[in-house]
């Protein structure tokens, strides 16, 4: 039986945070696992853990079409080499330049994950709809392959793609982010003199970094104390990035704390006292997951995968988005409240242990691989 599988992503260092325990349990039962990614670290170390890797050039920062030529020939060339039985798509791009190519090349099976309607679909600007635009009609294309699985993380996203490219739900499966690790990502107890508030995410605008700072801003000028945390990469490829002389201007100005992406991130959130994710839209956010494991109250807006991830009021806050005054003011009411937050931290415990167990996760990609194989 050909058990040959190739995971066409965007970037490693995203496959690796993700989807890197999936492709783990693959190569435990018996699959050969191609990794092809655009490397920037992480390609040695998934050579030597048993994974065939390769090069994909992506130019994330790029929506040229002649650029595209690249990616897309080298992903053809590895296509036919390989002749995979499963070729799993990550992210909107890996999807646009590889969901064609099983039109004309015999791969029996493919997967498709989308991991949240990113700036495409948030921002309104003319550019942005047309493109989203465009891009619709290539899904709609796409969908069509017979032989396809898609795996989406929240349901605003599927009724958004029924509605737009003619989506089967009957080719749907939702699977709640890519899960945590729940022995990693132990409870603890939330203590503190001085409460600590994290934002972990890419410094994007998308992601709520603005309203981050001004609640932050806000806050301080109320002469509430508290130590506002920033950690995370700025990331250029991304439309909405914010320039790093602008987290410098952040930090000189005493607004926030400031550290580029973790790989310990779990050290910061024991640290904290809530956790808050201001993001304009989500598939389904893993930094929610983790503060729930961790057992901290998250605070984050009401959009598609973020209000996903909470029961409102239960585990964590859902605030208006781009509303920095209402963010500060849950901060500020929930900081003040400790019984509350010891409560929601409990409860946000109990829901990742049912919902969130990386497990779980796994098991359930698993099941989509060995039926269609």
């Amino acid at each position: 039986m050909n058990k040959k599988i190739i995971f066409l992503s965007n970037i490693d260092s995203f496959f690796v945070s993700h989807r890197l325990p999936i492709a783990k349990q693959l190569l435990i039962d018996g699959y050969e696992v191609y990794i092809a990614t655009e490397y920037t670290t992480y390609q040695k170390k998934l050579i030597r853990m048993g994974f065939k890797t390769y090069n994909i050039k992506f130019n994330r920062n790029s929506m040229n079409l002649f650029k595209m030529f690249v990616p897309f020939f080298q992903i053809l060339t590895l296509l036919v080499k390989i002749k995979p039985s499963i070729l799993h798509l990550i992210s909107i791009k890996p999807i646009i330049l590889g969901g064609f190519l099983p039109f004309i090349l015999p791969i029996k099976s493919v997967v498709i994950s989308i991991t949240g309607l990113g700036s495409l679909y948030t921002k309104k600007s003319f550019f942005f709809i047309l493109r989203e635009n465009i891009l619709n009609v290539f899904l709609r294309v796409i969908f069509i392959l017979p032989n396809l699985n898609i795996i989406l993380q929240n349901r605003s996203d599927l009724n958004y793609l029924i509605k737009k490219t003619g989506l089967k739900k009957n080719k749907v499966k939702i699977i709640k982010g890519s899960g945590v690790d729940l022995e990693k990502f132990k409870f603890s107890r939330i203590t503190y003199k001085i409460p600590k508030i994290l934002m972990a995410s890419r410094i994007i605008e998308d992601k709520g970094v603005l309203e981050f700072i001004k609640a932050a801003s806000y806050l301080k000028k109320k002469k509430f104390k508290a130590k506002f945390y920033l950690i995370g990469d700025v990331d250029k490829a991304n439309p909405s990035f914010i320039h790093k002389k602008t987290v410098d201007n952040w930090i000189k100005n005493k607004l926030v704390n400031y550290v580029d992406h973790q790989q310990n991130i779990e050290m910061f959130i024991k640290r904290s006292a809530i956790v808050v994710l201001p993001s304009y839209r989500e598939g389904f956010p893993k930094i929610l997951m983790e503060a729930a494991a961790i057992g901290r109250p998250v605070i984050t807006t009401n959009v598609p995968g973020c209000r996903d991830a909470v029961i409102r009021n239960v585990t964590g806050i859902l605030v208006p988005v781009k509303n920095y005054i209402a963010l500060a003011k849950s901060i500020e009411k929930l900081c003040k409240n400790k019984k509350k937050l010891k409560k929601i931290g409990i409860a946000a415990r109990k829901h990742a242990i049912k919902n969130f167990n990386v497990i779980d996760i796994v098991a359930q990609h698993i099941s989509i691989y060995k039926k269609i194989i």
